[in-house]
Order: C-alpha cells, then structure tokens, then sequence
C-alpha cells in the first residue's frame, strides 16, 4: 500500500530499522525516506551488537543486523540520505521544505528535540512513544510501566513543541518481553513499530485520524532515565540478568 505524500524521517537507530521492518512486512511503503547520521555513532538509541533473537511474540521483532538502507531498497523506497547528525541542522530543514511531505514518520535520536522550525513546516511529525500517555512521558518509560503495571505500552502523537504533550491518536498496551529478549533496542523498538503500522494503517484508510486526545501539562508526569538499580529490578522482575 503506497502511503501518498508520507515522508519517513529515520536516524540511524535499532528504531528506524525496526520501523522500516515492519512497515516493509505490512506493505506500507511511504512515498519519500530521508536517512541522516553517522553509522556506528555512538548516538542514543543506536544498537551495539544485538543479536536477533527467533523468539515467540505478537509483535515483529526486528533483526538488527539489517542495515536501514538495505530494508528500504529491498522495497525500492525512493530514499535520499543525508550526513547530518542532528535532526535540526539546514540540510534536513530545507530538503523537507522541497519535500513539502503531508506527514512526517518521525525516527530521531533519542533526547533531541525537534525545533519550531521543522514543526511549522505544515507537515504533521507522527511519533511514537514508548509509554502510555500521558502517564508516563520522558524518558526509559518501558522500565517504569513494567516496575509499576507489569506491561508495556506504546501512544502514537503528533509532535508539539513540549516533550510528549501532542495530541494522541492511539495507544496499545502489550506483554513484559520475554526473558532473554534485549528490551532497549529490539522490544521497545518492536512494540512501536507495531503500533506505527496500525495508524499508518488508519491514517491511509480513514484518510486521518477520526480521535485525537488532547493532553495537558498537568496530566501524568515525567519520568527521567532509570536508575541503573531500577532498570536492574525491572530486568529481574521479566527474568532477564
């Protein structure tokens, strides 16, 4: 299913490949990708030998050893890459604008906020967070709901310019991994992926979204990353040492 006027916006992070790996196995295939960074980096949410893992999930669970780009030639996506590290610099800006995208699949390095800028070039930033929101907003989120609820959860929002405040189209909850299943870079990527494609899925059947659900400051809180003793916790409590 060609998804008109949609702009895959992906850094070079486990993420971006888990999202090109399951919008490729759904069909969803965005009319424009722009790849920007550095492979190999060192950036957050950039996988350092992961190993896949043949597990049994209701999610697809991304293989790592995939470069980015080979998932989009594989599925011939007209893609223009960038060197660029940050998703603020000029380039990026102003090929967006020649672009001129109706919605922007957003895949960034993990703590860097979007500028005004970008967010007011007309084309909506589609994200996905990894917590409920407005709940839990921030950062390392999936380590707190599995401590605190002992699932997992996913909210797809169109960006705004406070941290995970945009409106929210939809959220999903899902099961603690398994054990043995690294959760940083291959399950949190997994279960975003999966909710990715269900509102790409809408978005092209609906022609939109018919809900958004406004948020406010107020509601939920933040959440900074996790203590190394907490994520340990939250680790022993999926069985994963």
């Amino acid at each position: 299913m060609k998804l008109e006027d949609v702009l895959f916006l992906a850094a070079r992070t486990a993420r971006s490949q888990a999202y090109a790996q399951c919008m490729a196995a759904h069909g969803l295939d965005p009319e424009q990708v722009l790849i920007y960074g550095g492979s190999k980096t060192g950036r957050p949410g950039q996988s350092v030998d992961v190993c896949f893992n043949e597990v049994e999930q209701a999610v697809l669970v991304p293989d790592l050893s995939v470069p980015l780009e080979d998932s989009c030639l594989v599925r011939q996506w007209d893609t223009t890459i960038l060197t660029c590290e940050s998703v603020n610099s000029p380039e990026i800006v102003e090929t967006l604008g020649d672009l001129a995208p109706k919605l922007v699949v957003y895949s960034g390095y993990g703590g860097e906020i979007v500028s005004s800028e970008l967010l007011g070039l007309n084309a909506p930033f589609l994200h996905i967070h990894g917590g409920w929101l407005p709940d839990y907003r921030g950062s390392t989120t999936i380590y707190y709901s599995i401590l605190r609820e002992r699932n997992c959860s996913a909210s797809a929002i169109l960006l705004s310019n406070e941290i995970d405040a945009g409106p929210v189209i939809a959220r999903k909850s899902y099961p603690v991994p398994p054990a043995g299943l690294d959760v940083d870079y291959v399950y949190d990527s997994a279960i975003r992926a999966d909710l990715l494609v269900k509102v790409l899925g809408d978005y092209t059947n609906q022609g939109g979204w018919r809900t958004l659900r406004s948020q406010t400051i107020e509601q939920g809180r933040d959440y900074y990353v996790i203590h190394p003793v907490l994520k340990h916790l939250a680790l022993l409590a999926i069985g994963n040492r």
